[in-house]
């Protein structure tokens, strides 16, 4: 049937990658720390301290960290059936954000760094503000900051209900995060003036990844809760991505799950299945999995490990998270077919144990998986890009631009 089932873990890298100093991220280790924490009882995990995933371990995941590192992760069966190929990559692209790590997976890397509003305070231009304010009919804006979401919300949440005016905020990516209430100032309000800010940052030559709408919840400060209607307007990527390549060439579907329509700006999507949380996540792609036809492309962002525990470094959420999704992995690599690819991935790192909010510049895992297919270590590829190309031979479409594939273009062995 040639099927391909992306399943990319949010954040999960595995290491600081050879320029991760540039970005002050030399030492960072998302799944390094997060199994370490474990082991040493300083994070909470479900089986006697240790993390337990032997179904990502089964796919090559503890022999990865050993040629990597030349250690086996501790806490990990080094015994267990591998039956997966594996192999580590680090990012040609400029930036260490989701929008970057998406678009070098699916073959455009971005050698120019996208614009950022990097000051503390004042972060947009006032000039900007203006054009924001007078194209979207608002009496103002509130914050206009770097900030975290939680915490700008808080400190903002009874000027915006008693004044209806929006928050703005920025953080160390490319991105323009709008928070509001989702009844008080309504979501399809918020989502209006999301797009005019996309419009407006695009008019005006920002470089901008993404403008971000945040809604939220609750009746006093004690009670806020963002919800899962949380929308990207992201920038349309400036190149062919291998999933259109696949719906050109092939006729082919491609669906996306989660947040993967807006990442990519809907270019490349054929349908969406909107899924929020974990648990959601994984039921709608095996669900999608069933139901997916011949020349078809399962891409799913499993955002939780980033948005939730990530960003806010919750070391017991991540490695619980981990343990879940392993538990689940299990029913999707019981649907591999002889025809079918599973890849398991991320697209950047979100270190728990980090200093700081942000993401951490990583290496990210690729395991590979078909029936077919002999178990083999894929070595160090030096481009996100070399996943595009590697789909792009098993579906025989013409090259990428950019990457390497890690298939036998002949044989479709690795």
């Amino acid at each position: 049937m040639n099927r391909v089932f992306i399943m990319l873990l949010d954040s999960f890298g595995i290491g600081s990658c050879k320029d991760s100093n540039q970005f002050g991220d030399e030492g960072a280790n998302t799944f390094g720390h997060v199994n370490e924490s474990c082991f040493l009882g300083l994070a909470n995990c479900n089986r006697n301290g240790n993390l337990y995933i032997p179904n990502l371990t089964a796919l090559g995941l503890g022999k990865l960290i050993y040629e990597l590192t030349k250690i086996y992760p501790v806490g990990l069966n080094r015994y267990e059936n591998t039956i997966g190929s594996y192999a580590y990559a680090s990012p040609i692209s400029m930036d260490k954000d989701t929008l970057s790590g998406h678009l070098e997976i699916m073959g455009i890397p971005s050698f120019k760094p996208w614009d950022k509003f990097i000051e503390k305070k004042n972060s947009l231009p006032e000039s900007l503000v203006n054009h924001i304010i007078k194209e979207s009919n608002i009496d103002g804006i509130l914050g206009n900051c770097h900030a975290s979401g939680t915490t700008i919300i808080q400190k903002f949440f009874e000027e915006h209900i008693q004044t209806n005016k929006p928050i703005f905020y920025t953080s160390s990516d490319s991105v323009v995060q709008i928070a509001c209430h989702e009844t008080v100032f309504g979501l399809n309000n918020l989502y209006c003036l999301s797009s005019i800010v996309r419009k407006i940052l695009d008019k005006r030559k920002y470089n901008i990844g993404r403008v971000i709408a945040r809604p939220f919840i609750g009746n006093s400060i004690k009670n806020i809760k963002r919800t899962n209607n949380r929308k990207d307007f992201s920038v349309v990527p400036s190149e062919i991505n291998v999933m259109e390549k696949l719906i050109i060439e092939k006729q082919g579907e491609v669906i996306g799950i989660g947040k993967i329509t807006d990442i990519f700006s809907g270019v490349g999507i054929t349908k969406t299945i909107v899924a929020n949380g974990l648990s959601d996540l994984l039921e709608k792609t095996t669900y999608a999995i069933k139901i997916s036809k011949k020349n078809s492309i399962v891409f799913t962002n499993f955002s939780d490990f980033d948005s939730l525990w990530g960003h806010r470094r919750d070391v017991s959420g991540y490695a619980q998270g981990l343990e879940f999704f392993d538990l689940k992995l299990l029913d999707i690599i019981n649907q591999i077919t002889d025809s079918d690819l599973l890849i398991v991935t991320a697209d950047h790192g979100c270190d728990p144990t980090w200093k700081g909010f942000d993401h951490t510049r990583e290496f990210i895992p690729i395991l590979l998986y078909s029936p077919i297919f002999s178990s083999k270590f894929l070595g160090y590829r030096n481009s996100f890009s070399d996943i595009a190309q590697t789909i792009a031979h098993f579906f025989s479409l013409s090259n990428m631009k950019y990457g390497k594939s890690m298939i036998n273009e002949n044989t479709k062995c690795y």
